[in-house]
């Protein structure tokens, strides 16, 4: 007599995906540590302490004004090192191993396809270049995770990706 063995599980029927609260959290850790990276990015490569700006000469000299906002934002967001270190962030940590940026491991989250396997580097380049969809009308690709069955958001949808928790992890064969 030959008992059945149940079929493994697959994620399409498990519930357990990635929350929008969870996914912001990551998402708030994630910024806090590309911002601190950036910072000293900058600072490292600044040539004259002049081109830096900080809280204390808006505030405290009255220089808060329009101008010297644009002049930081330019500085801090308008040059090739914030958005190189951004993309190698994402990219290369959803595409490692770990399979999560250091927010998505710390909150227990994990990037995979739909089938629960590892993405590579092209796939975790399609779904970062692919959050410019979920962000252009007025953010509402990053709210279809309210909706969805897999939770899943625009650029989930497109690279064909889910984010899951570690108790949904799979047990390698």
């Amino acid at each position: 007599m030959q008992t059945a063995t149940p079929p493994p599980p697959s994620l399409k029927h498990m519930a357990l995906y990635g929350s929008l609260v969870n996914r912001f959290v990551a998402f708030l850790v994630d910024t806090t540590l590309l911002v601190f990276w950036y910072t000293i990015i900058l600072y490292a490569t600044a040539k004259t302490s002049s081109n830096l700006y900080t809280w204390k000469d808006l505030w405290q000299e009255d220089n808060f004004n329009l101008l010297n906002m644009l002049l930081m934002g330019k500085a801090l967001f308008f040059n090739l090192y914030f958005p190189v270190l951004h993309w190698l962030y994402y990219t290369l940590l959803e595409a490692s191993p770990k399979q999560a940026t250091i927010g998505k491991f710390t909150l227990g989250l994990k990037v995979t396809d739909i089938q629960g396997n590892r993405i590579g580097f092209g796939r975790a380049n399609l779904r970062y270049f692919s959050r410019l969809a979920s962000f252009l009308p007025l953010g509402l690709g990053f709210l279809l995770l309210l909706n969805s069955r897999r939770r899943q958001m625009l650029h989930d949808y497109i690279a064909g990706t889910v984010v899951i928790t570690r108790q949904v992890f799979l047990p390698k064969n």
